[in-house]
């Protein structure tokens, strides 16, 4: 197979290969029979056991999208192995091919019950009559039917609105095995080196003190209170500077000394507001970028804004990586 060319870091032609890419795409590929498959054993060889029809709520499709996680699962695998790029392009090729997974995995059904009443287990008395599989789906979508609580049978079937439930089980199944490659979306890449890069937290500033029960109407506790979590954001922005100085200078030993007078990661992850300071480099060059975010709030109820970004020597990142 040719190869394409892409440039590379230095402006010169690079040749890249398309095997990673084939590779990437045989993997996912084979996951999805795999899971396919696990799911055919199951039905096959359970009586009250179909993960696809699995519902949280009536309407997440929960059995399909872990199914289809594990199906697109060998898409991030491959592509972290092989350092080729979650693209644009690369996800609708996911799309396409879960898309087909899917619609084979419910012709082979058909086959299957076709194959029952040809070999006479079957109501029908000539073959021949049996629905085609467009009329199959037809009919599956329509028989659409909740099984009745405490396992007391199946309720009535749903008729037209069996299809809004089949179809949401297929788009559950489609978007599960996008939830592997779409991770690696996020994730920095070098583009000279083709692979992924590493993220590491090398230390959290202090923004704010820790949050203090005052009562509402201890008016002069509360501005005291107010104005420490001014004179902690002041601190930090004095921090933040000095640390901006030392990247821009190449000095590693203030910048550590600056982390390290930052005091513990750990404790200063509990406190409303703090600066988040990570490197992402690549392992192959130690290119690398050392970010700062300004963190807010706790849980679920945190917010991220990016305060700024440096680019640093392989020298700075293979001394802090060392450290």
């Amino acid at each position: 197979m040719e190869p394409e060319t892409a440039l590379g870091v230095t402006g010169e032609p690079l040749r890249v290969s398309r095997t990673p890419y084939l590779l990437v795409l045989q993997s996912g590929i084979t996951t999805s029979v795999l899971a396919l498959a696990g799911v055919y054993w199951l039905n096959k060889n359970s009586t009250d056991f179909h993960i696809m029809g699995w519902y949280a709520n009536y309407v997440i499709p929960a059995g399909a999208l872990i199914v289809g996680l594990v199906a697109g699962s060998g898409y991030g695998i491959a592509s972290w192995l092989t350092g080729v790029r979650i693209s644009r392009g690369l996800l609708w090729t996911v799309v396409l091919l879960q898309t087909g997974a899917y619609v084979g995995a419910e012709y082979v059904e058909y086959r299957d019950v076709r194959k029952q009443f040809e070999q006479g287990g079957g109501i029908m008395v000539q073959p021949r009559n049996f629905p085609s599989f467009l009329e199959y789906y037809d009919l599956k979508a329509r028989s659409f039917a909740w099984k009745k609580e405490h396992g007391k049978g199946v309720g009535e079937p749903l008729g037209g609105w069996g299809y809004f439930f089949v179809l949401l089980g297929a788009a559950g199944f489609i978007l599960g095995g996008l939830i592997a490659p779409a991770i690696l979306c996020a994730v920095p890449y070098c583009n000279g080196c083709q692979r992924y890069m590493t993220r590491k937290v090398l230390g959290v500033l202090p923004a704010a003190v820790p949050v203090k029960k005052i009562p509402k109407k201890d008016e002069a506790a509360q501005a005291a209170h107010a104005r420490e979590q001014e004179e902690a954001a002041a601190r930090a922005d004095l921090a933040l500077a000095r640390l901006r100085e030392a990247i821009a200078t190449g000095n590693v030993e203030a910048f550590r000394a600056e982390l390290s007078a930052a005091g513990s990661v750990k404790q200063n992850n509990k406190l409303p507001r703090r600066v988040d300071v990570s490197l992402v480099w690549c392992r192959n060059c130690e290119s690398g970028r050392v970010t700062l975010t300004l963190v807010s709030g706790l849980g679920g109820q945190m917010t991220q804004l990016k305060l700024g970004e440096a680019t640093v020597p392989p020298e700075f990142v293979r001394a802090i990586v060392a450290q």
